[in-house]
């Protein structure tokens, strides 16, 4: 099973979504907006749970 120009598209918006993280109003596809909203919430979820230990 090979790489295909989809999974390509995913992987950069993912790297691209990364990449702005720490970006006050990065300019994003929706797509990559959707990865940097995860990547936000999944780095506040393992914040509060670091800190209830």
């Amino acid at each position: 099973m090979g790489f295909d120009k989809g999974d390509k598209f995913i992987d950069d918006a993912k790297q691209r979504a990364h990449d702005a993280i720490g970006e006050s109003n990065p300019k994003l596809t929706s797509l990559e907006k959707g990865f940097l909203h995860a990547m936000k919430r999944r780095q506040a979820r393992e914040k509060h749970s670091r800190k209830g230990s």
